[in-house]
């Protein structure tokens, strides 16, 4: 029964033994390397977001499948625990999670250019991912740890008891043959003593000495039984002893090829690893750390982090407290430094470290990690610059200006806004080219950097606009003196492909104080209107913004927008001038103005919202609403009344560069029934005078119609009756301005006089704008005028209106015709 249960107990232990070498020690092998393996993952990770290099992203790929057969060995071998199995699946949740949650977004964001930089509630999060991960780990760990004890504890205990029964089977089969020697001791006492003295030493655990048989026939039986029972028992010690060396070198073994198989691993990474003590020495380097780092071994190994010159992003030194040990409490993920080494070259590295667990426990040993990013962080720096800086002057661009606008709001730091633009620009870019205009740029911003503090920020927003940004000296008498030496700076001469020229500029000056809630943008804007201002003086000097010019400009905005609605809203109406002959003192023709009212402001002046229209691309649609309203009004008057009744319409300069502007003509005629020659179209002399060719194309293609065209504010532009001559028109409208005075000026009668005759002398008829006094109106028809029109004969008013109450009519030798209204 004893031999039964040691071989029961033997056999035990050679299964508990065979489970903890083919099961339980594989598995914990798996476990490590699947430990490394999501360690990897993460560096990898962290990597390719610094860097945005693929080859990281196809490492973190390979480190994730090699998890995902390290599981499957581990549930393969341990199967048959149910914890194990469970545990497992937590490990493959969490990091599906990890992925899911995390990595999948840091590697969709990367598109964007440069090293992602994660928030401080970004970096918590993955850090509390990261140790989630590391805790199921351990935990699983913990698990197969106790199932290795386990085994290894029903192995020994098989053992131990196996042990114990062949001890015990002795001790019977001593007592059972010292019985026998007893009976036997007058005849066997010699051989017995013997043997007793033999079967001792098998009992003292004295295995080596063999059993010697001597004496009687029986002696000899008892001395061959136990010297069987000494090898028997000889032969499962040294069997059971073979087996923990085979399993103590298996151990060994494994645990010396993961060991081998982590180094090489180690020694293959692009990135430098290094193991430094819980003191903060290093006491390994892989040859990527050597590289990278451009020192030998025996340079880094056994010296300190804190030895190194590191900075910064900043480009602050890093102090020793921020270096020095204990760990782990100054551990980092992905912080970027920058290396400098003793001969002077500069890397920069995202760094990572992490404890290192070992069984003794605390304190723990760092593993520190780090990568070259010295060409990623060269071309976000490329890019940053390109991104921030005008590729023309290499000034800071509209988007590092605004930067910078922001950064002194938040400082409560007092700041002033000098915008400036170069004068007539445009001829340069339009006569010279636009070579030569860049040429120009570049000196004019060249120029600017040259009278301007080191502490000032000049930039170009773009065109001919450039910006300076002051901080200091900003007072009216100190801007003052600035704009001076700019405006004075930029006067300076600038040869160009041999060319010799001069510019000038207008700035506006605007001051940001501590507490001012305007944006970059406001700032910006409201120093461009003061830029505006200073060119409506003239050019070439200086203004600034103040309050009643933001009301100015504010209002204008707002009627830009109101004005965008106030067709559709029927809110523009057309009133009538009468235009008299002279001749008869009838009324030939009617001038259709445009008028707004404004359900919030009441009557807009034309002086006010026609400049708003003109300035913004509104000048077209209201101008064709006002020509299909006049042609429609008068069209009716004239059926209704049986009238021979002309209407003058006014083109803006805009229209002129409209290629749809004969076809607009051509539908108002047509909707309307208004007869070509019914219609007088009227231009300014300025807006000829900007492009003379194109406007006599224009003209003559209006004049196919069968329209009528004048010049209108004749005298206030550059044109001589020589141009006009080679214009197809038929009316020459004098100036208002020549009018006003025309009483109290002997000169102005003279002009007024020459133009009529020189006008009549190319075939124009003349018209004086402005008539207010009976002596306007004698004088004009003494000089032979042809036809009249003003606030003396009548204001703009309705058609309806117009067409119940006559306005005055004046012959030669009768004056008045019609009552006073």
């Amino acid at each position: 029964m004893i031999a039964g249960a040691m071989f029961a107990l033997r056999n035990r232990a050679v299964d508990s033994t065979t489970d903890l070498v083919t099961k339980v020690v594989p598995a914990q092998n798996a476990i490590a390397h699947l430990s490394t393996s999501y360690s990897e993952q993460e560096n990898r990770v962290r990597a390719f977001l610094l860097t945005d290099d693929p080859f990281f992203l196809e490492a973190y790929e390979a480190e994730q499948n090699n998890a995902v057969k390290l599981r499957e060995t581990i549930r393969r071998h341990l199967a048959s625990d149910p914890v194990v199995q469970e545990l497992e699946h937590q490990v493959a949740a969490i990091a599906a999670a990890w992925r899911r949650e995390s990595v999948e977004p840091l590697i969709a964001r990367s598109g964007e250019p440069g090293p992602t930089t994660l928030s401080a509630a970004a970096r918590q999060s993955e850090e509390q991912r990261a140790n989630a991960l590391r805790s199921a780990l351990i935990e699983l760990r913990t698990r197969v740890d106790g199932i290795a004890a386990a085994k290894t504890a029903q192995a020994d205990a098989a053992r131990n008891v196996a042990i114990w029964l062949n001890g015990s089977l002795v001790v019977v089969g001593l007592l059972f043959w010292a019985a026998a020697i007893l009976l036997l001791r007058n005849s066997l006492t010699r051989p017995l003593r013997t043997l007793v003295f033999q079967v001792n030493h098998v009992s003292e655990g004295d295995l080596d000495r063999p059993v010697q048989a001597a004496g009687p026939p029986e002696l000899r039986t008892v001395a061959r039984a136990v010297e069987a029972m000494r090898a028997r028992i000889l032969s499962e010690t040294r069997r059971t002893a073979q087996m923990q060396e085979e399993l103590a070198r298996h151990e060994k073994d494994e645990r010396h090829r993961a060991e081998q198989d982590f180094a090489t691993v180690v020694d293959a990474l692009g990135e430098g690893v290094l193991v430094l003590s819980s003191s903060g020495v290093i006491e390994s380097a892989n040859p990527a750390a050597h590289h990278i780092l451009g020192v030998t071994e025996s340079e880094l190994v056994g010296s300190t982090p804190m030895s190194w010159r590191l900075f910064d992003q900043e480009g602050m030194a890093l102090s020793e407290e921020t270096l020095r040990p204990p760990w782990p409490g100054n551990l980092v993920n992905a912080e970027v430094v920058r290396f400098e080494g003793a001969d002077g070259r500069s890397v920069w590295l995202a760094v990572t470290t992490r404890a290192l667990h070992t069984a003794a426990g605390a304190p723990y040993k760092v593993v520190m990690s780090f990568a070259d990013i010295t060409e990623a962080r060269t071309a976000q720096n490329r890019l940053e610059h390109e991104a921030t800086h005008d590729p023309l002057t290499g000034l800071a661009n509209r988007t590092l200006v605004l930067r910078h606008l922001e950064h002194a709001r938040q400082g409560q730091q007092s700041t002033a806004v000098l915008f400036l633009d170069l004068d007539n620009f445009k001829i340069i870019n339009d006569s010279l080219g636009h070579a030569v205009g860049d040429e120009v740029l570049r000196n004019a911003g060249q120029q600017l950097v040259r009278a301007t503090p080191p502490d000032d920020l000049v930039g170009r927003l773009g065109g001919d606009e450039f910006v300076v940004l002051a901080h200091d000296d900003i007072d009216d008498d100190s801007l003052g003196e600035r704009s001076k030496i700019l405006l004075a700076a930029l006067a300076e001469p600038i040869r160009v492909d041999g060319r010799q020229l001069h510019v000038n500029g207008s700035i506006g000056m605007v001051v940001s104080e501590p507490g001012d809630d305007r944006t970059g943008q406001d700032l910006l804007r409201d120093a461009d209107v003061a830029m505006y201002q200073a060119k409506a003086r003239g050019g070439g000097c200086s203004a600034y913004f103040d309050v009643d010019l933001r009301k100015r400009v504010q209002r204008h905005m707002d009627l830009e927008q109101d004005l965008r609605r106030a067709v559709h809203q029927e809110q523009l109406w057309v009133a009538y001038q009468p235009v008299v002959d002279l001749g008869t003192g009838s009324t030939v023709a009617v001038e259709g103005l445009l008028r707004w009212r404004h359900p919030a402001h009441g009557s807009i002046p034309p002086g006010e919202f026609i400049p708003v229209a003109e300035e913004s691309d509104l000048i077209n649609s209201v101008s064709a609403h006002m020509l299909r309203t006049a042609t429609r009004q008068v069209a009716a008057e004239r059926e209704r009344h049986q009238l021979d009744l002309g209407l003058n319409a006014n083109l803006s300069p805009r229209q002129l560069d409209d290629p749809g502007l004969r076809a607009l003509v051509q539908r108002a005629l047509a909707d309307s029934g208004l007869p070509g020659r019914a219609l007088c179209l009227e231009i300014t002399e300025e807006a000829i005078m900007q492009d003379p060719t194109a406007a006599a194309r224009v003209l003559h293609a209006l004049r196919e119609l069968d329209v009528s065209l004048a010049i209108d504010d004749f005298g206030t532009g550059y044109s001589s009756l020589a141009q006009l001559r080679r214009l197809p028109l038929d009316t020459l409208k004098i100036d208002r301005s020549f009018i006003t005075d025309l009483g109290a000026s002997d000169e102005l009668r003279i002009i007024v006089t020459s133009v009529v005759t020189m006008a009549h002398g190319i075939g124009l008829e003349v018209v004086a704008e402005g008539v207010e006094t009976a002596q306007q109106l004698d004088f004009l028809g003494s000089i032979g005028c042809d036809r009249v029109q003003g606030y003396y004969l009548s204001k703009p008013i309705a058609i309806e209106e117009l067409m119940a109450s006559p306005p005055r009519s004046w012959t030669r030798g009768d004056r008045l015709r019609a009552d006073d209204p």
